[in-house]
Protein backbone atom coordinates (compact mmCIF):
# COMPACT_ATOMS: atom_id res chain seq x y z
CA UNK A 1 0.00 0.00 0.00
CA UNK A 2 1.31 3.34 -0.78
CA UNK A 3 2.35 5.25 1.94
CA UNK A 4 -0.32 8.25 1.08
CA UNK A 5 -3.18 6.31 0.97
CA UNK A 6 -1.97 4.65 4.18
CA UNK A 7 -1.67 8.27 5.69
CA UNK A 8 -5.04 8.71 4.23
CA UNK A 9 -7.06 5.45 6.11
CA UNK A 10 -5.19 6.17 8.99
CA UNK A 11 -6.52 10.00 9.91
CA UNK A 12 -9.99 8.54 8.37
CA UNK A 13 -9.76 5.71 11.40
CA UNK A 14 -8.56 8.76 13.66
CA UNK A 15 -11.76 10.87 12.77
CA UNK A 16 -13.96 8.18 13.16
CA UNK A 17 -12.25 7.33 16.71
CA UNK A 18 -12.58 10.89 17.53
CA UNK A 19 -16.43 11.14 16.76
CA UNK A 20 -17.11 7.64 18.47
CA UNK A 21 -15.36 9.59 21.54
CA UNK A 22 -17.52 12.83 20.67
CA UNK A 23 -20.53 11.05 21.41
CA UNK A 24 -19.82 8.65 24.46
CA UNK A 25 -17.18 10.13 26.65
CA UNK A 26 -17.62 13.95 25.96
CA UNK A 27 -20.90 13.99 27.18
CA UNK A 28 -19.76 13.12 30.56
CA UNK A 29 -16.84 15.61 30.67
CA UNK A 30 -18.62 18.93 30.42
CA UNK A 31 -18.32 21.91 32.58
CA UNK A 32 -21.37 23.82 33.09
CA UNK A 33 -22.66 22.73 29.85
CA UNK A 34 -19.46 23.15 27.65
CA UNK A 35 -18.07 20.22 26.09
CA UNK A 36 -14.73 20.20 23.89
CA UNK A 37 -15.36 19.13 20.12
CA UNK A 38 -12.37 16.30 19.53
CA UNK A 39 -13.49 15.84 15.93
CA UNK A 40 -12.43 19.81 15.94
CA UNK A 41 -8.63 19.25 17.46
CA UNK A 42 -8.29 16.24 14.64
CA UNK A 43 -9.88 18.61 11.87
CA UNK A 44 -7.42 21.38 13.28
CA UNK A 45 -4.44 18.62 13.01
CA UNK A 46 -5.31 17.84 9.66
CA UNK A 47 -5.67 21.12 8.79
CA UNK A 48 -2.31 22.72 9.72
CA UNK A 49 -0.69 19.03 8.08
CA UNK A 50 -2.06 19.02 4.73
CA UNK A 51 -4.28 22.31 4.07
CA UNK A 52 -8.04 23.47 3.97
CA UNK A 53 -9.04 20.96 1.45
CA UNK A 54 -8.33 17.86 3.09
CA UNK A 55 -9.32 19.00 6.39
CA UNK A 56 -12.82 19.81 5.33
CA UNK A 57 -12.94 16.41 3.41
CA UNK A 58 -12.95 14.63 6.73
CA UNK A 59 -14.52 17.34 8.60
CA UNK A 60 -17.88 17.12 6.34
CA UNK A 61 -18.49 12.92 7.34
CA UNK A 62 -17.59 13.65 10.84
CA UNK A 63 -20.20 16.44 11.18
CA UNK A 64 -22.86 14.36 9.57
CA UNK A 65 -21.89 11.39 11.62
CA UNK A 66 -22.15 13.61 14.87
CA UNK A 67 -25.89 14.92 13.47
CA UNK A 68 -26.78 11.53 12.80
CA UNK A 69 -26.48 10.09 16.56
CA UNK A 70 -27.91 13.50 18.08
CA UNK A 71 -31.00 13.37 15.75
CA UNK A 72 -32.42 16.67 15.94
CA UNK A 73 -30.91 19.04 13.19
CA UNK A 74 -28.93 17.41 10.25
CA UNK A 75 -25.80 19.23 8.95
CA UNK A 76 -25.05 21.73 11.75
CA UNK A 77 -21.80 20.30 12.94
CA UNK A 78 -20.54 19.21 9.55
CA UNK A 79 -21.12 22.74 8.42
CA UNK A 80 -19.52 24.50 11.97
CA UNK A 81 -16.63 21.71 11.36
CA UNK A 82 -16.15 22.19 7.46
CA UNK A 83 -15.70 26.29 8.10
CA UNK A 84 -13.42 25.49 10.97
CA UNK A 85 -11.18 23.58 8.90
CA UNK A 86 -11.34 26.28 6.06
CA UNK A 87 -10.15 28.85 8.81
CA UNK A 88 -7.59 26.51 10.58
CA UNK A 89 -6.14 25.55 6.65
CA UNK A 90 -5.05 29.34 6.29
CA UNK A 91 -2.12 28.36 8.66
CA UNK A 92 -0.88 25.23 6.95
CA UNK A 93 2.35 25.83 5.33
CA UNK A 94 4.00 22.82 3.86
CA UNK A 95 7.77 23.65 4.36
CA UNK A 96 7.21 24.13 8.28
CA UNK A 97 3.71 21.87 9.27
CA UNK A 98 5.31 19.78 11.75
CA UNK A 99 7.28 22.43 13.57
CA UNK A 100 3.83 24.32 13.43
CA UNK A 101 1.65 21.09 14.85
CA UNK A 102 4.52 21.13 17.60
CA UNK A 103 4.16 24.45 18.75
CA UNK A 104 2.17 26.52 21.61
CA UNK A 105 0.57 28.20 17.29
CA UNK A 106 -1.37 24.76 17.37
CA UNK A 107 -3.53 25.36 20.79
CA UNK A 108 -4.34 29.04 19.24
CA UNK A 109 -5.26 27.64 15.82
CA UNK A 110 -7.68 25.08 17.57
CA UNK A 111 -8.42 28.14 19.84
CA UNK A 112 -9.89 29.84 16.37
CA UNK A 113 -11.33 27.13 14.62
CA UNK A 114 -13.18 26.49 17.98
CA UNK A 115 -14.42 29.76 18.28
CA UNK A 116 -15.75 29.63 14.87
CA UNK A 117 -17.33 26.56 15.47
CA UNK A 118 -19.48 27.09 18.13
CA UNK A 119 -20.00 30.43 16.83
CA UNK A 120 -21.48 28.64 14.04
CA UNK A 121 -22.97 26.55 15.96
CA UNK A 122 -24.80 28.48 18.58
CA UNK A 123 -26.62 30.79 16.60
CA UNK A 124 -27.42 27.96 13.76
CA UNK A 125 -28.84 25.89 16.78
CA UNK A 126 -30.87 28.30 19.08
CA UNK A 127 -33.61 29.27 16.90
CA UNK A 128 -35.99 31.29 19.55
CA UNK A 129 -35.10 34.72 20.51
CA UNK A 130 -36.37 33.73 24.22
CA UNK A 131 -32.30 32.70 25.64
CA UNK A 132 -30.15 34.82 27.23
CA UNK A 133 -27.20 35.81 24.74
CA UNK A 134 -24.72 37.04 27.44
CA UNK A 135 -24.76 33.49 28.83
CA UNK A 136 -25.22 31.35 25.98
CA UNK A 137 -21.74 33.49 24.74
CA UNK A 138 -20.25 33.07 27.67
CA UNK A 139 -21.12 28.76 28.04
CA UNK A 140 -21.22 27.67 24.53
CA UNK A 141 -18.99 30.11 22.44
CA UNK A 142 -16.56 31.19 24.69
CA UNK A 143 -16.15 28.14 27.56
CA UNK A 144 -16.48 25.37 24.84
CA UNK A 145 -13.51 27.15 22.29
CA UNK A 146 -11.37 27.69 25.48
CA UNK A 147 -12.10 23.79 26.76
CA UNK A 148 -11.04 22.45 23.62
CA UNK A 149 -8.36 24.48 23.32
CA UNK A 150 -7.47 23.14 26.74
CA UNK A 151 -7.45 19.47 25.45
CA UNK A 152 -5.87 20.34 22.37
CA UNK A 153 -2.71 20.90 24.47
CA UNK A 154 -2.14 17.08 25.28
CA UNK A 155 -1.41 15.77 21.46
CA UNK A 156 0.90 19.24 21.19
CA UNK A 157 2.64 18.49 24.14
CA UNK A 158 2.85 14.60 22.88
CA UNK A 159 3.82 15.17 19.95
CA UNK A 160 6.49 18.16 20.86
CA UNK A 161 7.84 15.15 23.40
CA UNK A 162 8.38 13.28 20.74
CA UNK A 163 10.04 14.52 18.19
CA UNK A 164 13.33 14.86 19.70
CA UNK A 165 13.52 11.06 19.69
CA UNK A 166 11.86 11.14 16.14
CA UNK A 167 14.82 13.56 14.42
CA UNK A 168 17.48 11.51 12.13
Amino acid sequence: MQPEIRLYLLDALVMLLLVILQVTVIPMLSILGATPSLPLIGVAFIAMRTGAAPAMLYAFPSGLLIDAYIGDVVGISSLGLVVAGFLMGFFHDAERSTRLIRSGKAVFIVLIGAFAFNLLYVFTYFRTLDFDLGTIALRHMIGAAAYTAVLSTIPVLILGRSASRLRV
